[in-house]
């Protein structure tokens, strides 16, 4: 017998998988011997004999950053760094330099197998600016490159979440690092941002009108009731709805000096279901699908201190997925309403 196993459904078993226990029918009889290979047949006749669960062996799918990933990482996000010291010093965007990360680092990047599941594992200590920023340009690269942009109009996309918050620079970073709520004041002076920002690229005519917009309009929500202009659905910018949803992603996932972060599968909740009025809803579902892509086999640690694996996610609630126990206990999180997943594990 395999000393280590996954209870999976039947219907989603794949082709290629290993049986872990044998596959006994009611009155006893072996449908399925321990170690043999799932087959379409296999699958076919498991469902019709009314099998609903069966245990199939561990296929060790790795949930770690890779050491590959985490130098390239390194490598831009210091580059990232300098650049934006150099428009926080100068109030100058040095337009060729964010280019070239756009173009020769981000957007090779996000054809790294594993990147989303990456960013929110990574724990490295950088100022937050820095790191939002390149994670931001990430992320909108993703969604471009999901929803199939390419070539310009991918490139574009991936600056305009580089550049989305390079009005900050306008703002005292002693209110941008507060570790508290901030007064009116403060976050009127915060929401100049898209403005500024936008200003400081307006004259470039080496950026396209989408990244300028994408800067500009990151913060307007489909019901209107973002800033700067108020804009409603129709009239945002594409670009500036990937970036909306990016941003709000990566912001939910970083751990920040005044809270901890948000695991993946309740962010991606709260952003479907409690902005759901807020946010592009398609743009919403590719990433909520490609993320129960990626969480599928994650290791969690439920907020009772017990720790399992996710075996099965569920349209209707990604913050509450099925997880296997490592007792082997399978637990649909929607029937347990006191328990949450608190974070991913290696």
């Amino acid at each position: 017998m395999f000393s280590k196993y996954d209870v999976v459904l039947t219907r989603d078993l794949k082709t290629g998988m290993i049986i872990a226990q044998p596959v006994i029918s009611e009155k006893g009889q072996i449908l399925v011997e321990e170690g043999s290979l799932v087959t379409d047949e296999t699958i076919n006749n498991l469902l019709h004999w009314g099998i609903a669960v069966v245990s199939v062996a561990c296929s060790g799918k790795p949930h770690t950053v890779s050491p590959g990933f985490l130098h390239t990482y390194k490598e831009t996000l210091d580059l990232v760094s300098s650049t934006f010291k150099k428009v926080r010093k100068f109030k100058e965007v040095p337009i060729s330099e964010c280019k070239e990360l756009a173009e020769n680092y981000i957007a090779l990047m996000i054809d790294i197998e594993g990147v989303l599941d990456s960013l929110y594992r990574i724990k490295m200590h950088h100022e937050y600016t820095f790191k939002h920023s390149l994670h931001v340009a990430i992320l909108t690269g993703l969604l471009g490159k999901w929803t199939g942009f390419a070539g310009a109009r991918l490139k574009d996309l991936i600056l305009s979440g580089l550049l989305h918050d390079v009005g900050k620079v306008f703002i005292p970073e002693k209110i941008l690092d507060k570790p508290g709520p901030l007064t009116a004041e403060e976050t009127a002076i915060v929401k100049q941002h898209p403005w500024q920002g936008y200003q400081l690229l307006n004259d470039c005519a080496e950026i396209s009108p989408e990244v300028k917009l994408g800067v500009l309009q990151h913060h307007e929500r489909e019901d209107g009731s973002g800033y700067p202009l108020g804009l409603t659905g129709k009239d945002i910018n594409l670009c500036a709805k990937f970036v909306a949803v990016a941003d709000i992603y990566d912001a939910m996932t970083t751990e920040r000096v005044y809270r901890k972060e948000i695991p993946p599968f309740k962010a991606i909740h709260i952003m479907r279901h409690q902005m759901s009025d807020k946010l592009d809803p398609v743009t919403c579902l590719t990433l909520s699908a490609k993320l129960q892509e990626v969480l599928l086999g994650t290791r969690v640690l439920l907020s009772n201190g017990t720790q399992g694996k996710v075996v099965q996610m569920t349209a209707i609630d990604t913050a509450r997925p099925v997880v296997q126990l490592d007792n082997g206990t399978l637990l649909d999180l929607e029937n347990h309403e006191r328990l949450t997943i608190i974070t991913l594990l290696e």
